[in-house]
């Protein structure tokens, strides 16, 4: 089986907050072990051939007053020789550019594939209208972007922005724009992300940084919904390697169907990614 992992950091110290990274470091055995300075795109490769991982996506990151700038010329740059490696944008409040500006750059000048917004870390309403015209182009180019909802740990955070009932709002009133809600609202609001995927067929669940042996408890609807869910690490912010999830996911009292569908088939689908 070929792994598709849709939720990885570059956790490097020249683009991310000293605290961040002590976090990773004190976090993650493995991350401390091999890429302490910072990884390179070979390594990082090569690390995720070894978990059973076909393919990453690496995420950029504007969030100054949390955790850091890791910016889209810094992923398109690091996932460039790499098939393996899958870059997906975001976008800065800060910049001068719209928004619209960003994304429109991000994809036909450096070739992204997705788009991951946070919500808590960057300060924002996700169904404040202003952000209507980003989404409008990336419906329209047929891209998926990915909120982070739920909690986090990380200073300068704002959780009320990471309510996952904030994008009803944005899938009502864009159908056809691919919405992946990352950590499925974890840990208060497990029950209002389940019923998002099930009022909207353009929303979907991302497992990262949830708790694998929960899923049947949190979600009851999976098996139902098994079209809608992802399979991330993200990695590094984990206690143990990759293949330690994807062994949990397998333990999963599901068919196999479903299981392939969590790890690989549902991505393939999103991406348009051959088996």
């Amino acid at each position: 089986m070929n792994v598709i992992d849709f939720h990885v950091h570059l956790a490097d110290p020249r683009y991310l907050k000293p605290e961040i990274i002590a976090y990773f470091r004190e976090n993650n055995p493995g991350y401390r072990a091999r890429f302490a300075d910072g990884p390179n795109p070979g390594e990082v490769v090569a690390y995720m051939a070894t978990q059973g991982v076909s393919r990453a996506i690496m995420l950029a990151e504007y969030a100054p007053r949390s955790t850091g700038v890791v910016s889209n010329e810094v992923i398109a740059g690091f996932c460039s020789d790499h098939e393996e490696l899958i870059p997906f944008a975001s976008i800065s409040l800060e910049a001068d550019a719209s928004y619209v500006d960003q994304a429109r750059h991000a994809v036909e000048e450096m070739g992204m594939k997705g788009f991951k917004l946070l919500p808590s870390y960057q300060h924002f309403s996700p169904n404040d209208p202003a952000f209507f015209s980003f989404f409008d182009y990336l419906q329209s180019q047929r891209l998926p972007v990915m909120f982070h909802t739920g909690s986090s740990i990380f200073r300068g955070t704002r959780i009320r922005y990471a309510d996952p009932l904030l994008l009803d709002d944005v899938a009502d009133e864009f159908p056809d724009l691919t919405i992946i809600m990352e950590h499925g609202g974890r840990p208060f609001w497990y029950d209002q992300a389940a019923w998002l995927i099930s009022r909207h067929r353009n929303m979907h669940i991302g497992i990262a940084g949830i708790a694998t042996r929960h899923l049947p408890r949190y979600f009851p609807n999976l098996e139902r919904y098994a079209d809608r869910f992802l399979f991330g690490s993200d990695w590094p912010s984990i206690p143990l390697d990759i293949e330690g999830l994807i062994s949990r996911v397998l333990a999963l009292p599901y068919s196999d169907d479903t299981k392939a569908a969590i790890l690989h088939g549902n991505a393939e689908r999103l991406l348009g990614l051959k088996n």
